[in-house]
């Protein structure tokens, strides 16, 4: 019993001893292991560190999180086919599994996206003006957004009203970085499709995304080139949801 008591103990002050390149290189190996939860527990305890992350940090902090979410967000769509296929056919005791399945992978997705919007809601407010602040903004938008899909009634409303306030707040602060910035245009992909999808606004969806592609197409080459392709890309992403809007 001591024994095992001792090791706990020791376990616990490694653990305490964990600077930021630890953490940081533990999540890349969590990453290359597909390990996303174990990912998203590395960085949110860089996080907590307390100083800045860096862009590489940052764009590992959102995958973790992201990639840990996708799973769930798969699982609560097919099992909530698999329910309403059930109960289209009757089975109502195979619809209340599938059921029951769904609700599990929605608490795991609650849980998920209510870890990242406490982490965010730090490192919005410690956040650099620019780059830094419209990135944590926009993934803050994101997270309330992931929230809405699946949430129903009023708490629905709420947290939509979360994310359009967070998606504005950010579609401000982006204003200070070149037109056709990767973050920027992002933020306003992410930000249509939340009109287009959550607030069922397929107007002001259009409208913003071709405002922000015809702004890039007029800076793109005042972007350099390392980040110029993943513009070019976000680009790409706008142009195809408006030819879908547009068909709809």
């Amino acid at each position: 019993g001591g024994r095992r008591c001792a090791t706990a103990q020791l376990t616990r002050s490694e653990t305490g001893a964990m600077d930021e390149t630890v953490l940081v290189t533990l999540a890349r190996v969590a990453e290359r292991a597909e390990r996303y939860d174990e990912m998203a527990d590395f960085m949110k305890q860089r996080v907590q560190v307390g100083s800045a992350l860096n862009p590489e940090e940052r764009d590992m902090f959102s995958a973790a999180f992201k990639n840990s979410l996708t799973e769930r967000r798969h699982a609560v769509r097919v099992a909530a086919g698999v329910e309403q296929m059930e109960l289209s056919e009757g089975r109502e005791a195979y619809a209340s599994l599938a059921g029951g399945y769904r609700s599990k992978m929605e608490a795991e997705l609650q849980e998920i996206c209510s870890n990242a919007l406490t982490l965010l809601s730090t490192l919005v407010s410690a956040a650099e003006p620019g780059e830094a602040k419209t990135f944590f903004l926009k993934m803050q938008g994101d997270y309330y957004r992931y929230l809405a899909e699946w949430t129903t009634g009023p708490a629905k409303s709420e947290v939509a009203g979360q994310a359009m306030e967070v998606y504005k707040s950010g579609m401000g602060e982006a204003m200070s970085l070149p037109t056709a910035h990767p973050v920027r245009l992002g933020l306003a992909l992410n930000f249509s499709v939340f009109l287009h999808e959550v607030l069922k606004d397929t107007e002001h969806a259009v409208a913003t995304a071709t405002d922000a592609l015809n702004a890039a197409s007029a800076g793109i080459e005042d972007i350099p080139e390392e980040s110029r392709n993943d513009s070019i890309i976000t680009m790409q992403l706008l142009n195809d949801n408006l030819m879908l809007w547009s068909s709809q």
